[in-house]
């Protein structure tokens, strides 16, 4: 990847300086690079009152309740192999998590499931059913709170960066209603195969 934005980059330069205009190039570069600074430290804020938001939730039992809630659930949604039930508890934190738009603070115990689940199979086998449908879920992110996108906007500088939560959460769900559909479909044919 460095190699491809070094090559990019140089040939910005060179196109700059075949059509004269170096230093408006120069002046684009300097001036993006204090926009991007801005806009990391404007973001800041908002993922330090998110993030501090999510830690009074976990410390309080408020993410802990919702996993809880989650396990039956999840428990009947997953068809485990052997071996990858351990990796429900890290399951049901990621995506409890994931609805309260904390895609950064889901990710250790998504790995932490995809690791157990992992390693209740044979170096080389194919992934289960099961982790290809976690792994659905975490693309969909079904969030009930877009937490990361209303910083954003709220960054940008949006009048109501809330706007965005009903259109987002329907998005989502549909989204993942597919996705889960669409796996267990894969799941069903692909049993038949066998």
């Amino acid at each position: 990847m460095n190699v491809i934005f070094c090559m990019m980059l140089l040939a910005g330069v060179v196109a700059a300086a075949i059509s004269g205009g170096l230093n408006e190039a120069q002046a684009a570069l300097l001036s993006g690079g204090t926009e991007a600074v801005s806009f990391c430290l404007s973001m800041a804020g908002a993922y330090a009152f998110f993030g501090g938001l999510l830690g009074v939730l976990r410390e309080s039992g408020v993410t802990a309740e919702a996993a809880r809630m989650m396990r039956a659930p999840m428990q009947r949604l997953f068809c485990f192999a052997p071996g990858e039930e351990a990796a429900l508890d890290d399951i049901c934190v990621n995506l409890s998590a994931d609805l309260l738009g904390m895609g950064g603070a889901a990710t250790p115990a998504g790995l932490s499931a995809m690791r157990k689940m992992a390693a209740a199979h044979a170096p080389g086998e194919p992934p289960s059913e099961a982790m290809l449908l976690f792994l659905t879920l975490n693309m969909c992110s079904v969030q009930l709170l877009p937490t990361t996108m209303i910083a954003l906007r709220a960054a940008a500088g949006a009048r109501n960066p809330a706007d965005i939560t009903l259109p987002t959460l329907t998005a989502t769900g549909v989204s993942c209603a597919a996705a889960v559909l669409l796996c267990k479909f894969m799941s069903a044919g692909r049993k038949r195969r066998v």
